[in-house]
């Protein structure tokens, strides 16, 4: 994880971009995770061979395994235990299209600015949904009408970073903004929101992946907390230890329920069902794939190799 935290994280080597807003580091090379020029992770194909869209050779025909940072594979120990990489296995070749703190349009638009580097493509996995989610938990205020995204905070700090012009102009080094709002969402509209901000991605996904002429599928993320109320000892003291000093159920504490989960479910279905997507909640089959005793979360959101490997052979019963 610390190899993960080096330059990964919100404070590590942050990549920003045009539209995306941000990425990963460039040519990034460890032990543990690689990049390629572009910042897409590295994944291995069926013989081993290290693959990347920068580095595809081809032209035989592509997988897609898109999403956030579960897909990027923050936990996996190598490149080669991410989850395109388990899922090459087998044969074809799976890229990795993870962006690491994406929301659901983001996702879609590493995509779409990159289809050009494409070969042809089969099928696209899109493993989404706690982005979202937990960004409808933001203040009121920087939602707008699509959302907010991870690091809005830094993004705005850059953006008031006034020129000598700028502050000519007004007088001043910055705005005075005054207590920043807090007030959020009741809970019933967080989900109806975050529902609402990923139909209008997927509508996008829908259109793109026809003009690809692949097939795609949209799976629900598995949390730890909506797969199963006790987790094993080692990620019961992983997580106390990671409340106790990121707060993690103190900000998304309301969102880890059952029932949310639920509700959540059933409105995405819904959604991928009107646009003729395939829908996959894996929070049952991953619970029905665990027994008690094994650690497959390093926190509640990303997976050790284990569980790299359990939700792999989930996702390979599924497509």
């Amino acid at each position: 994880m610390p190899s993960y935290d080096e330059a990964f994280s919100d404070s590590g080597e942050i990549n920003w971009t045009p539209y995306t807003i941000f990425f990963h580091p460039r040519n990034y090379s460890s032990p543990v995770v690689n990049t390629d020029r572009l910042g897409f992770r590295l994944s291995t194909d069926a013989g081993g061979r290290r693959v990347s869209l920068a580095e595809y050779a081809g032209p035989e025909p592509v997988n897609i395994m898109a999403g956030s940072s579960t897909t990027f594979g923050i936990g996996a120990s190598s490149d080669a235990t991410t989850l395109a990489s388990l899922l090459s296995e087998a044969g074809p070749t799976w890229l990795n299209f993870g962006g690491r703190s994406f929301n659901a349009i983001q996702e879609y638009l590493l995509l779409a600015l990159h289809q050009h580097l494409l070969p042809p493509v089969g099928e696209i996995v899109l493993l989404s949904g706690f982005n979202n989610l937990g960004l409808a938990r933001q203040p009121v205020s920087t939602l707008g009408e699509h959302g907010t995204f991870f690091m809005h905070g830094r993004y705005e700090r850059l953006r008031e970073q006034p020129t000598k012009l700028s502050s000519i102009l007004r007088g001043s080094s910055r705005a005075d903004h005054g207590e920043p709002d807090t007030a959020r969402l009741p809970l019933d509209e967080q989900i109806e929101f975050a529902i609402t901000t990923t139909a209008r991605a997927l509508e996008l996904w829908s259109i793109l992946a026809r003009h690809l002429g692949a097939r795609l599928t949209y799976v629900l993320q598995p949390l730890a907390n909506w797969v199963r109320e006790n987790p094993c000892p080692e990620e019961a003291e992983i997580f106390a230890e990671l409340d106790e000093v990121g707060g993690f159920t103190e900000m998304y504490g309301e969102i880890l329920a059952a029932e949310v989960h639920t509700r959540y479910s059933r409105g995405l279905e819904q959604v991928t069902n009107d646009l003729g997507i395939r829908y996959v909640d894996s929070v049952p089959l991953f619970a029905e794939s665990l027994k008690p005793e094994d650690w497959a979360y390093v926190d509640r959101i990303h997976f050790t190799d284990e569980g790299h490997r359990t939700f792999t052979d989930l996702l390979t019963s599924v497509i």
